[in-house]
């Protein structure tokens, strides 16, 4: 049984956790000395909404990471590089603060190569559950995992959606409304609009890139009108997101881009009721000239 647990094991960690969107943004960016413009980092809304080749940049951004993932795998990467970067753009959003998926950091074994699950679990007043997480990402990788083993033979590299899925481009404009209040639903029903370990997490990233001298641009991308409209009625208001920002803020260090209604009247623009799809051309015009405003250069 020691063996096949072993045997298991290994095959696990050289298939899935070889595959993983992360690690493969991670083995494509530390491939590399060239210069960026610009790193974009956060979850599937920055991955869609930004083409950060557009921008002479690059994206490390992954379907379902949050700021606690975020937190220590961006410093992980930059530990290893001495790659120059002209700014690094993070993604500010309601269900970036809210408690939704807050203790989800599924493969274990790809987060566990960054996040400390000991140290977090105390923090979160959960070490039981965050020593498990740790178990399971260092002593049985597979345990649990069958879900993700056959998204990863779908070809499904972050084990959901992302990249702007063809699939979902054509939706009718009332289809993407009304996606838009489902998804507010499923992010903000039931959990806190204002989870302290997230915030925590974001401010930390925040003041890690100051001290290593680095540009921090962040940016609330653009929702649909509904989808808005649906998380402000669950308590995901804009001022919890002012909030995060207040004590960071520093021109010409820490920056910010608002550009949450830019497609408000575009439903035609999205994939779904959060993610922008085809409008991903406009976002990057407009954030081209906003980073050129705050002294940013860009390849275009």
């Amino acid at each position: 049984m020691l063996v096949l647990h072993v045997l298991v094991s290994i095959g696990f960690v050289q298939t899935v956790g070889q595959d993983h969107r992360a690690v493969e943004l991670d083995r494509e960016f530390l491939a590399s000395s060239e210069p960026l413009s610009v790193l974009v980092a956060g979850s599937s809304h920055a991955r869609n909404a930004i083409a950060a080749e557009e921008l002479g940049g690059a994206s490390i951004a992954v379907a379902g990471e949050h700021p606690v993932k975020t937190r220590f795998r961006l410093p992980w990467l930059l530990d290893r590089t001495d790659r120059p970067i002209g700014a690094v753009i993070l993604e500010l959003d309601a269900v970036s603060v809210a408690g939704f998926k807050a203790d989800d950091y599924g493969p274990e074994y790809i987060w566990g190569r960054y996040v400390p699950f000991l140290r977090i679990g105390m923090l979160r007043g959960a070490p039981l559950p965050y020593a498990g997480k740790w178990a399971k990402a260092h002593l049985a990788p597979y345990a649990g995992e069958w879900g993700n083993v056959m998204l990863w033979r779908a070809g499904r590299r972050a084990f959901r959606d992302e990249n702007r899925a063809d699939r979902f481009q054509r939706q009718a404009p009332n289809w993407v409304r009304k996606t838009g209040e489902e998804a507010a639903r499923v992010h903000f029903e039931g959990v806190v609009p204002y989870d302290p370990m997230k915030v925590w997490a974001f401010r930390e990233l925040v003041n890690n890139l100051r001290q290593r001298e680095m540009h921090v641009v962040v940016v609330r991308f653009p929702v649909t009108r509904e989808y808005a409209a649906a998380a402000e009625g669950y308590g995901a208001t804009p001022d919890l997101l002012d909030d995060v920002m207040e004590p960071l803020l520093s021109p010409g260090e820490v920056d910010q881009i608002d550009l949450s209604h830019l497609l408000d009247d575009r439903p035609d623009a999205f994939y779904d009721g959060d993610h922008v799809g085809r409008g991903w051309r406009q976002v990057v015009s407009v954030l081209r000239q906003e980073l050129r405003g705050l002294g940013i250069r860009t390849s275009r």
